[in-house]
């Protein structure tokens, strides 16, 4: 008997691959979320300890090379066939990754503040795009809405310890963005699959968030330990944010994402 896409673990849409109100969230990226935006003020005087100054430039330089900074696009074996669906597809897309990009600008201005070197390869970087790489383009997102959702604790916690407000202003920047990608993601999945998600689909939802937390907690652990981070309040912020997630997409309704008022939701989420 053919798996039934209630049992699947990775969404397949038998239609649409993004069965939603995709012009809202064309808004939201493409005119809404340009709007106030004020840049870091990045020559600000910096009164850092030379020991909580280095890390901070060595962790976001990292980060720098994985949020945006690398192949800002979709990967997948399948990713063009899915830009190519729909033209409504390819924009909300490439607007999505617009703002990956601008990630990567913020963190490379962080960077240059922090008088850090930045990182053009890495092992962990290489590995995260190999697997990217050979998943399927519904694959590929959920690996990155899993991302997001980490790397919101991972900001979280650079804009509570960092001691510097270009720091701390450029996190709430992408905190902003970020509460941004998974609301759309949770209206991408909720349309997906209006039924509700399988008990299989949450373990194995759960399961790569916690690891892709234990992945960034072990590449970035000591840098974030040097800034003040503790690790359980890393993972007790990712522990929220997952199943935050998971409850918010079981209550979404697909209308919801035909209602221009979805969007006023993203100021309470960010941070």
């Amino acid at each position: 008997m053919a798996e039934s896409d209630e049992d699947s673990f990775i969404m397949k849409p038998t239609t649409h691959p993004m069965p939603m109100n995709l012009q809202t969230w064309i808004r939201h990226f493409g005119t809404t979320n340009r709007l106030n935006r004020p840049e870091p003020r990045w020559a600000q005087p910096m009164l850092l300890s030379e020991a909580k100054r280095a890390a901070l430039a060595a962790t976001l330089a990292e980060y720098q090379l994985g949020d945006g900074g690398g192949p800002c696009r979709l990967i997948a074996s399948d990713a063009e066939d899915l830009r190519a669906a729909d033209v409504e597809v390819k924009e909300v897309i490439d607007l999505w990754f617009a703002e990956e990009a601008e990630h990567s600008r913020l963190l490379g201005g962080a960077v240059v503040r922090l008088r850090g070197t930045f990182v053009t390869d890495s092992f962990a970087f290489r590995l995260f795009n190999q697997c990217r790489s050979v998943l399927g383009a519904q694959a590929e997102m959920q690996v990155l809405l899993l991302v997001e959702i980490v790397s919101t604790a991972y900001y979280q916690l650079i804009r509570r310890h960092c001691d510097d407000e270009p720091i701390a202003d450029m996190c709430h920047l992408i905190l902003r963005d970020e509460a941004g990608h998974v609301t759309f993601h949770r209206d991408r999945l909720a349309a997906q699959h209006p039924g509700g998600l399988s008990f299989g689909w949450k373990l194995q939802f759960l399961a790569l968030g916690y690891a892709c937390a234990l992945f960034l907690w072990m590449g970035h652990g000591k840098w974030l330990r040097a800034v003040g981070a503790r690790p359980n309040a890393f993972f007790h912020r990712v522990h929220v944010g997952l199943h935050r997630f998971l409850h918010r997409v079981a209550k979404s309704q697909v209308k919801r994402s035909s209602d221009p008022d979805v969007l006023t939701t993203l100021v309470a989420a960010r941070g």
